[in-house]
């Protein structure tokens, strides 16, 4: 290519890339994730305080059988932050925040065009995918005595109101531990509250 082409072609990509950032098209080819976020405002902030102990664990598990086991990030030959958003994440119906992002508030075109070409949004099963993929990925098939039919995700949640954050003290925030119970009919959340958490 000569220099007269390559410029044109840079200008030209940096043209369509440049017209959906300003056209806000939600949903482009040439990026990894939506290009705008979203802010999401609450009266109660939650947080979810991981436990490392307990992550690197991992998830207490049942077999079809009934041996009990851990699926941990090691197991399923993992690095540390994708086994992190399974077990707290995932594990509790919250999918990457892309997928929130690319259906809020799109544009009439966006909208448009993105329901005719990929279809109406689906709900998506993140649970029953996750029992699925640690199947999968151990080599059990569904007559497998040796199949996973529950695992079990445990997670502190902390809640501060506005007024709390205003004061800037936040070490004593209610808390409540969320315990994920996974199994192929569906999934329960048990929740038990707890103590405020000790101050740092």
């Amino acid at each position: 290519m000569t220099q007269t082409q390559v410029k044109r072609f840079l200008l030209g990509f940096f043209l369509v890339l440049y017209s959906a950032v300003f056209l806000r098209v939600d949903f482009f080819p040439l990026s990894w994730v939506p290009m705008y976020g979203v802010r999401n405002t609450a009266p109660i902030l939650t947080v979810a305080v991981g436990d490392l102990e307990r992550r690197k664990r991992g998830f207490a598990a049942t077999r079809a059988n009934g041996e009990q086991l851990f699926v941990s990030r090691k197991l399923l030959n993992m690095p540390p932050a994708n086994f992190r958003r399974l077990y707290q994440e995932r594990a509790f119906g919250e999918g990457p925040p892309q997928h929130g992002r690319e259906r809020l508030a799109l544009m009439p075109f966006n909208r448009w065009w993105h329901e005719t070409l990929l279809g109406q949004e689906q709900e998506h099963q993140y649970q029953a995918q996750l029992l699925k993929t640690v199947n999968d990925t151990l080599g059990h098939d569904a007559d497998d005595p040796l199949r996973i039919v529950q695992l079990e995700s445990q997670l502190n949640y902390a809640f501060f109101t506005r007024e709390h954050l205003a004061t800037g003290d936040l070490s004593h925030p209610a808390t409540e531990r969320r315990t994920a119970i996974i199994t192929p009919e569906g999934t329960r959340i048990l929740r038990e509250p707890g103590q405020p958490l000790p101050a740092p």
